[in-house]
């Protein structure tokens, strides 16, 4: 065999295990948070959220380091910079609709039930919910636009903060590529 024939059949395998892929991933989301302390709107973000599609189940999994948030509230800060314990927060929900990826489509819009971990605690929230179509030439991709609320008790912010709302509202948009 000669080496062009070599390089054919290793291009054709990387393109046929590229287009097989079922496992899609973002390591750099975009994640605001907004609630009040003492009657004033606070708003921290993140741009280091991890989220992982498995196509094949539909099932979204998603992490957030609590540390990579930027805030300008004191008593965040300095909760951040002391915490000696990971503070990661997992989510997982699955994506109620049959075949978003391989094919256009209106606005999917519905309620995404999420489970959080946090510390060994868990609890479920709703997240309103978008999955957008976007068509770039032969390459498909939705991008996910997601909203809800929160109860800062479920994460023992009132502990941290004492003046803190009783409810954070959580933003994300996310783009879900499939090459």
């Amino acid at each position: 065999m000669t080496i062009k024939y070599l390089f054919f059949i290793s291009f054709s395998l990387l393109f046929i295990q590229m287009q097989s892929q079922t496992t899609y991933m973002t390591k750099k989301g975009h994640l605001k948070m907004a609630t009040r302390i003492n009657n004033k709107t606070v708003i921290v973000e993140s741009h280091k959220l991890s989220v992982f599609l498995d196509y094949t189940t539909k099932q979204m999994r998603g992490t957030l380091d609590l540390k990579s948030i930027v805030s300008e509230i004191p008593e965040i800060k300095k909760y951040l910079e002391e915490a000696e314990q990971p503070l990661i927060v997992n989510f997982w929900g699955t994506i109620p609709s049959d075949d978003f990826m391989s094919q256009p489509h209106q606005p999917l819009n519905f309620d995404w039930e999420i489970t959080v971990d946090f510390q060994g605690e868990k609890f479920k929230i709703v997240l309103k919910t978008t999955l957008q179509h976007i068509e770039e030439g032969s390459l498909f991709s939705c991008r996910l636009n997601a909203f809800g609320n929160m109860e800062t008790n479920k994460m023992g912010l009132e502990k941290i903060i004492p003046d803190i709302n009783k409810t954070i509202e959580i933003q994300f948009v996310q783009f879900i590529l499939r090459i």
